[in-house]
């Protein structure tokens, strides 16, 4: 009987630490990237870090379209059968998708060049194929690591790569090229890709065995159909909140690009805390069997993230009104567009959290419903807006897509689950007690 009790009590314990520890690295990473801006900004050309994003912007989209979302996969999969039984299907499904994303980043740099780099060299349309790879790769292996509940590794590899670029960045000071930034970018991808093999490789203990029912090989047609269902939102996910940037690249400067990237950076600031118990919970809700430990989970944490973003959303408008015209006068620009885009920060936390559940249920489908609806959103209030508002009009679009995709996802897991709306919303005394006690420790 004391084994019964002591389970959940551990399982609790171990998700509030690795949450805890997830979002500080989060915070610390975030911090870096303050610190450094702070002293490159202020002497950095928007136009090369528009030519820095660009790489990054494209890198990202050959990742998340051709990558086919087999990183979501091991998570569910290296979860329920882990990594002894699912091995041979990663690392098929690896070299597929990464041949995959090689071909499709050649067509863009020589067929459709002016859509996808406007503006630049031959040298950042390769990188930013490159980019992509490692990228892909880089999340495969932390993939795996969240799967097998390695959080610290996961959170050093994390950390790390902040601390790295951090560095690079000051050189900034000295050459302000976007040629060493891309490089650097890509140099510590390669780094951070070796050091979480070896994090895959170790094991401090006895290396788990899955339940009874879950101990067989996993075929690989059985990890690429649940990617596929994950692919849909997962592409329609990254279309919506990126979908301004693509308009802001292709429309306007380079400068005005950077300035909008800016806008996002920061206001995807407030997301720290929603992406590490997002990325927190899907393991441990995926290793779950019974239904009301993963909806009770769930709940809870939608709510103490959405109720501490708002405060965090809140104060960083408040801060960037007051300290970007002082510190970042390049960049002032961004304060407008931040504005509109702050309100679907907060929303779209719920969606955050409740696809990685839903996810974790083994129903990734589910998410697609919330991103094609924030898709339309987006898209139409973007012709909408774009003439009489220019890039604040495609900041506010980007916010009410947001905003869309968030709501309609506590619609579609109230439906899944059979649980009343309000309960996403407002605390009860359980959970109130759970988070005192969270909070007493």
């Amino acid at each position: 009987m004391k084994d019964t009790e002591k389970k959940p009590k551990r399982l609790h314990s171990d998700i509030v630490r690795d949450s805890i520890n997830t979002f500080g690295t989060n915070v610390i990473g975030s911090l870096l990237s303050i610190i450094s801006a702070f002293f490159v900004l202020g002497v950095l050309d928007p136009a090369v870090k528009g030519q820095y994003n660009q790489v990054q912007l494209v890198g990202n989209g050959l990742f998340t379209l051709f990558g086919f979302s087999i990183n979501a996969a091991m998570i569910y999969f290296v979860s329920r059968y882990k990594i002894k039984n699912t091995k041979k299907a990663i690392a098929k499904l690896t070299v597929a998708m990464s041949a995959l994303i090689l071909a499709a980043g050649a067509v863009a740099v020589l067929f459709m060049k002016e859509i996808f780099f406007s503006g630049s060299t031959a040298f950042y349309c390769w990188a930013a194929v490159v980019y992509g790879l490692f990228s892909f790769l880089m999340n495969v292996c932390l993939a795996i690591l969240r799967g097998e509940n390695k959080f610290k590794m996961f959170n050093t590899i994390n950390l790390l790569q902040k601390v790295l670029l951090t560095a690079f960045m000051f050189s900034m000071l000295v050459w302000p090229s976007a040629m060493l930034l891309v490089t650097s970018m890509i140099g510590i991808q390669v780094l951070m890709i070796l050091f979480a093999l070896y994090g895959i490789k170790r094991w401090n203990g006895k290396e788990p065995d899955p339940a009874p029912e879950d101990d067989h090989s996993v075929q690989t047609g059985a990890m690429f159909r649940y990617s596929l269902k994950s692919h849909v939102s997962n592409v329609m996910t990254y279309i919506n909140s990126y979908l301004g940037s693509y308009i802001v690249n292709a429309v306007y400067s380079l400068s005005t690009f950077g300035i909008y990237n800016a806008a996002v950076t920061m206001m995807q600031q407030v997301w720290l805390l929603p992406d590490a118990v997002s990325q927190v919970i899907m393991s441990r809700i995926a290793a779950m069997h019974e239904k009301d430990d993963k909806v009770r989970l769930t709940l809870m944490s939608c709510k103490v993230v959405t109720y501490i973003t708002i405060v965090c959303a809140v104060l960083l408008v408040l801060v960037a009104q007051v300290f970007v015209p002082i510190v970042f006068p390049k960049y002032v620009e961004a304060i407008a567009p931040l504005r509109y885009l702050i309100i679907g920060s907060i929303f779209i936390c719920y969606a955050k959290v409740l696809a990685n559940s839903i996810a974790a249920y083994g129903k990734p489908e589910l998410n697609i419903l919330p991103t094609i609806i924030g898709i339309i959103v987006n898209l139409s209030l973007s012709f909408v807006l774009i003439p009489p508002m220019g890039v604040n009009g495609i900041a506010l679009a980007t916010s009410a897509s947001l905003t869309a995709q968030g709501f309609t996802s506590m619609v579609i897991f109230c439906l899944f689950t059979h649980t009343p709306f309000y309960r996403l919303l407002i605390p009860n005394g359980e959970e109130i007690r759970s988070v005192k006690q969270i909070f007493k420790k």
